[in-house]
C-alpha cells in the first residue's frame, strides 16, 4: 500500500460515512464493491434508509444534497486509489451544494 493524498481522500470518504450513517463503510458496502475494485455498483437511494436513524430523516429540500453528498463519499471510498477524486474535486462539489 502506498501513502499518497489519495489515502486522505479514502479516510474523507470513510468519516463522512460514519457520520452519515454511524456505521463503518464495511459494514454496508462490502458486497457492492465490484470484483474489479475499479467501480461501485449500487443503488444510492436504497442508502438513504441507511442513515443513522439518531439523524432526522432528511426533508425534501435536502434530500437532494444528501443523495450528492452520497456520491461524493463513495467516490471517495474507490478500492483503486487512482479511480478516487482529489480532495480539491471533493472540496469544489461541497461548495457547489454549499451555495445553493
Amino acid at each position: 500500500m502506498e501513502v499518497n493524498e489519495k489515502c486522505d481522500v479514502y479516510s474523507f470518504g470513510v468519516l463522512t460515512f460514519e457520520i452519515l450513517f454511524g456505521k463503518h463503510p464495511g459494514d454496508i458496502l462490502y458486497n457492492s464493491f465490484q470484483s474489479s475494485g475499479v467501480s461501485l455498483t449500487l443503488d444510492v437511494t436504497s442508502l438513504i434508509d441507511e442513515l443513522d436513524q439518531r439523524l432526522p430523516h432528511p426533508t425534501n429540500v435536502i434530500l437532494k444534497e444528501v443523495v450528492s453528498i452520497i456520491k461524493i463519499t463513495i467516490a471517495c471510498l474507490n478500492v483503486n486509489p487512482r479511480c478516487r477524486p482529489i480532495m480539491e474535486e471533493v472540496c469544489k462539489e461541497l461548495v457547489i451544494f454549499n451555495s445553493s
